[in-house]
């Protein structure tokens, strides 16, 4: 006898959801570096304008201080951009975090069914093997009852 569990279609769409819930935090992981890396080069943006900023100073002559203003007015502006971009990131943390704890519960709907599943294939195991042993006394009987009958 073949052993068939009884919440396959159930443990298959759990394992589906699993797997979905998997891709989608991976995704939600990727989408964090992407505006992570974003943020960074706007910090780097910033650390380049205020080391300009400051070699401009040092030369202090009349083209300069135009420089000196664009570059402040930059400054403000990236400053606005940079906290915007900080919010992203804080966004897709939480983002992140929603998508890993649908992917743990996931899991654990998953492994529920896997380990009723192997519970049911030990029970059908046993059963088998009781079958089997009630067969061979049985045919072990029924030599000896040849046996004695010879």
């Amino acid at each position: 006898m073949k052993f068939k569990f009884s919440y396959e279609k159930l443990e298959e769409y759990h394992k589906q959801q699993e797997e979905i819930a998997q891709r989608d935090y991976i995704e939600s992981l990727s989408r964090l570096e992407s505006e992570k890396a974003k943020l960074n080069a706007l910090y780097e943006k910033q650390e380049e304008a205020i080391g300009e900023a400051y070699k401009i100073r040092e030369t202090e002559s009349a083209f300069s201080q135009g420089w000196l203003v664009s570059i402040e007015e930059f400054l403000k502006g990236l400053e606005s951009r940079i906290e915007t971009q900080r919010q992203v990131v804080i966004n897709h943390h939480a983002i992140c975090d929603q998508k890993q704890e649908i992917l743990i519960q996931a899991a654990r709907e998953h492994k529920t069914y896997q380990k009723l599943r192997e519970k049911q294939f030990a029970e059908f195991k046993k059963k088998e093997k009781k079958k089997e042993m009630k067969a061979v006394d049985e045919l072990v009987v029924t030599r000896f009852k040849r046996s004695e009958v010879a």
